[in-house]
């Protein structure tokens, strides 16, 4: 449906993207602050002819850190999501 909110109320992480977000973009704990419980401030649909139908989100974190995660749906109804990349924004 277009226009329509797209709802992300968990976000979860594969061992490995979470250790790399982790070690080389430090953003793993962030994703979920900036993008996670409705956070979010922008999202679309990206389709990437590797990688397939994706959730671009991005939002910021407490602190002002913006953020911008890519998402495939686990169940969005329930608004379950897992993360395959993320990083930093520039300011």
């Amino acid at each position: 449906m277009r226009g329509a909110r797209v709802w992300i109320a968990r976000i979860v992480f594969e061992p490995a993207v979470e250790r790399e977000l982790r070690e080389k973009h430090g953003v793993a704990w962030e994703v979920e602050e900036a993008c996670g419980l409705g956070a979010h401030r922008h999202a679309r649909w990206h389709v990437h002819p590797v990688y397939g139908r994706r959730l671009m989100a991005s939002g910021r974190t407490y602190a002002g850190t913006s953020i911008l995660a890519y998402l495939a749906p686990i169940d969005e109804a329930d608004g379950v999501w897992e993360c395959r990349t993320a990083r930093r924004l520039s300011p």
